[in-house]
This record gives C-alpha cells, sequence and structure tokens, in this order.
C-alpha cells in the first residue's frame, strides 16, 4: 500500500484544493485507481474549502461515505474525528473531518489562518489523522508513506517509520513552513536547541529520500538544503492525461484530421463558455500570486485590442492583497469586455473547457520561482502550445518554435521580483504571442505528439516506484 500524505487534493468535484498541487495529487489519485495500485490519499476535510467554497464542499460531502470514527489528543483535549471515504478501484481518499466543535475551526478553510500557532495546529491535526488512519491499516503494510509538502513533517515527530519520502512542491519560502520551538515543547515536549523549527529539515531528516519536481528544482534545494543533497533526486510531475484530454482529441490520424478535430473541440467548448470561436482564443487560468505575473495577461489584453478572445481566471489568497486586486481587475474586464472571458475560482472542469477552448496558452511565472507546472502539459496534450517562461519543468519539455514557445532568462535562482527586468521580458513575451498567432496549429501538433510520453502519470508512477 502506498499512503500519501497532502494538505490539498483536487477532485473532479468539490473544492478540497487551492491550486496545482491539490490538481496533482488529485491527478495521482484517478491514475492510481486506472492503474490497479493500492494507494491512499489523506487529508483534511475542509467544510468551506478554500475561500467561498462551501457550496461545493456539500457536492464532495454527498459523495463520500463514513468509514469509521477516532479520538486524538490535540490542545490536551480529546477530540473526535469521522474518516470519510471516496474509493476508486484500489484508490482511495480519506477525509478527516474534526467532529468536537472546540477544534473544528482547524479544518475550516484551507490554507487561511489566523495565527502561527493555528496554522502549527493545522499541519499538526493532519499528522495526529494520518498516524491514526494508518495505525489501523497497519504500518507493516505501508510500502510508502509520502509526505507532500511540510505540512504533514509532523508525522515522523509522532511516530518512526524507515521509508517515509517527502516531495517539495515549491522552491518559494512558503513551501518551508517555519514554527516557534516553543509551540514543538507545549505541545509535543520537545525542546529543539534553536528558537525556529523548519519543517522541511525535519522532513528530509525523517525521510528515506526526497524528491522535487523538476530537475530545475535540485539547483534550488542543493542551496537551500545542501546536507540533505545526498537523498535528493528529481521526478518532474505529470498528469492524468485521461482526465485532461478530449475525448475527440484520442485517435487523430494526421497534421489535417489533428486541426479538424481541434478546431471542433475549440468550438464547442467555447461556446460552453458563452462564446462563439470566430477568433483565435489566449488563455491564462490559475491560481493568482503575483509570481505567476498576472500583470503579463492584462497588458497583453490592452496591446491586443479586440483581435483575439482571452479567457482569464483563478483565485487569489484572500490575505494577498495584491492578487485579490488582480482577481478584481479579472471580473472587471470581463464585464467590461466582449472578448474576455473569466473563469471564477478553482474549478476543474471549468479549466478543461479553458484549455479545450484555447489556442494559446500562456505560462509567465518569474523564472527561479516556479516548481514544475502542470497547466502547459494539460495544454500541450490538447494539441495548444504553450508561449512559456523558462521555469519549472519547461525547459524539459518545450523546445522553440517547435512545440512552445520560450521567453526569457533561465534563472535558477529565487530572486527578489524587482531584480527581474520585467518590462524586456513582456516584450519578448508579445513578441513571441503574435510569432504564434500564425503558427498554433503546427507547433500545436507538434505539442500534441511530444507531450504524452514524458508528461503522462504512467511515466511518473514508474518513477516513483509504485509500478514496475
Amino acid at each position: 500500500m502506498i499512503i500519501s500524505v497532502t494538505a490539498e487534493i483536487g477532485l473532479d468535484f468539490g473544492q478540497n484544493f487551492a491550486g496545482g498541487l491539490g490538481v496533482l495529487e488529485g491527478d495521482k489519485f484517478y491514475a492510481a485507481s486506472r492503474l490497479g495500485i493500492d494507494y491512499t490519499v489523506i487529508t483534511l476535510f475542509y467544510r468551506k474549502g478554500y475561500v467561498n467554497g462551501e457550496e461545493k464542499q456539500k457536492e464532495l460531502l454527498s459523495k463520500l461515505v463514513k468509514e469509521w470514527e477516532a479520538e486524538i489528543s490535540i490542545k490536551g483535549q480529546n477530540v473526535k474525528i469521522e474518516y470519510l471515504a471516496y474509493t476508486l478501484n484500489k484508490a482511495k481518499v480519506v477525509f478527516a473531518n474534526v467532529i468536537s466543535p472546540e477544534l473544528s475551526r482547524l479544518n475550516d478553510v484551507l490554507y487561511v489562518e489566523n495565527s502561527e500557532e493555528e496554522k502549527f495546529y493545522k499541519c499538526l491535526l493532519l499528522a495526529k489523522v494520518s498516524e491514526k488512519y494508518i495505525e489501523k491499516v497497519g504500518w507493516d503494510n505501508v510500502r510508502y508513506v509520502d509526505m507532500q509538502e511540510s505540512c504533514p513533517a509532523f508525522l515522523p515527530l509522532l511516530h518512526y517509520f524507515p521509508r517515509y519520502r517527502i516531495i517539495i512542491h515549491t522552491p518559494a519560502p512558503w513551501g518551508h513552513p517555519t514554527f516557534s520551538s516553543n509551540l514543538f515543547k507545549s505541545e509535543l515536549g520537545y525542546e529543539f536547541p534553536l528558537d525556529r523549527v523548519v519543517m522541511t529539515d525535519i522532513a528530509l531528516s525523517s525521510s528515506i529520500e526526497g524528491i522535487v519536481v523538476s530537475r530545475k528544482m535540485l539547483k534550488h534545494v542543493q542551496r537551500t538544503f545542501p546536507q540533505h543533497m545526498h537523498k535528493i533526486r528529481a521526478i518532474t510531475n505529470a498528469i492524468e492525461i485521461p482526465r485532461w484530454r478530449n475525448p475527440l482529441l484520442n485517435d487523430v490520424k494526421d497534421f489535417d484530421d489533428f486541426v479538424k478535430k481541434k478546431e471542433e473541440v475549440k468550438k464547442e467548448s467555447i461556446k460552453k463558455l458563452g462564446k462563439e470561436a470566430i477568433k483565435p482564443v489566449i488563455s491564462w487560468v490559475r491560481r493568482i500570486t503575483m509570481y505567476k505575473r498576472p500583470d503579463f495577461i492584462l497588458r497583453l489584453i490592452d496591446d491586443m485590442k479586440d483581435d483575439v478572445i482571452f479567457i482569464i481566471g483563478g483565485i487569489a489568497h484572500p490575505m494577498e492583497y495584491s492578487a485579490v486586486e488582480i482577481e478584481r481587475k479579472f471580473k472587471e474586464l470581463a464585464t467590461h469586455k466582449s472578448n474576455v472571458i473569466y473563469i471564477p475560482g478553482v474549478d476543474v472542469n471549468l479549466m478543461k473547457l479553458a484549455i479545450w477552448s484555447s489556442d494559446i496558452w500562456t505560462f509567465t511565472p518569474f523564472s527561479g520561482w516556479e516548481a514544475s507546472g502542470t497547466s502547459f502539459m494539460k495544454a500541450g496534450i490538447n494539441g495548444v502550445p504553450s508561449v512559456a517562461s523558462r521555469d519549472g519543468a519547461v525547459p524539459e519539455i518545450i523546445r522553440d518554435g517547435y512545440n512552445g514557445w520560450l521567453y526569457g532568462e533561465d534563472v535558477d535562482k529565487t530572486l527578489p521580483i524587482n531584480l527581474y527586468d520585467n518590462n524586456k521580458e513582456y516584450e519578448e513575451f508579445l513578441r513571441k504571442v503574435k510569432q504564434a498567432l500564425n503558427e498554433y496549429h503546427r507547433v500545436g501538433y507538434n505539442a500534441y505528439q511530444s507531450f504524452p510520453s514524458y508528461c503522462s502519470m504512467d511515466r511518473l508512477m514508474k518513477d516513483y516506484g509504485y509500478i514496475k
């Protein structure tokens, strides 16, 4: 049995996720189900999802089956937990829900905390409910416990296991949370020698190996955690192709057949978004945060005028105020411009429609900030080429002018945002977009042919050792 412990997961219903990590974990789950892997994901059930997701979470709840109840001890209290499961073949997602009202706020909303202490206890809760569940199924029956990011890294402090692994999903600081050593002393009785405890360091120290999600990320962790480099390797992220490719594109005979079917997919998909497929479509849809440079698509909309249709969207963390302002601008543009479609929130099915409606995808993070990125993969396997910055897994997959377009420098450090020449990079981005408008079918066909073998979950599952 494989156990994956994660703070979020994005299924085809509900809103128990915030962005790329959750969608990736959902892809792994669906792939495990398809491949017959004995695979269990453990996460928390967030009653309100991620930012106004309460109604969608009711839909998720309606599909879950209660397995059992248990008690854990946290903050000096006995807390009652219910385990709710969604099962497909041999794969399962287990959602832990706090029943006891005193601490039920800990799984109220994903990634929204009012204090360091609240975040500490939310991560500890995830670890404790995971320990209790694995204890029930039997530690001896588990091949690996894969901790997704550092939030679950309390688990090795609760129970020794020789085959923990930590998967590091971001080079940015928020991927390596630190907590006051006083919190560990008061809750667990541990007296760490330093004032701050780095959870990624705890995870790497306790794991048989660490995994980063693109080759480029090895350069980041080599500087950040040099003492652990002997046990860290790269397994580049992938996607579950049957989940993301439009079925009409599964059997393409040649280039002409590709163009015909691609146009049909675009026509039907954009119609569901309320538009007609009368112009080229350029899209930017992802979690809204400043390192992903949403300002590029805003500038592009202004520069391209009404020559194309734009699909923009995503959701901002409520405490990242600059991103909230961008989200407001997205909505405003869609209200006032007839060639702009806004995709609200985080919704897997709307994301599919956005990809299927597109001729050109845009991938715009500051180079050095993105761990992998998978939206460009989802676009590519549908024959939608990307104009992309040289970041994450992009340099491993996209060949400039062949199956996509690249712009900007390839920076292997997470530099402060103000050190980038944003105007210079935007001018190159704009130039590549204009080039793409004349070649997206040819380059898209190359992406359609070249992406699947490397971007498939089958490759990832082998690399992780889940299958042979």
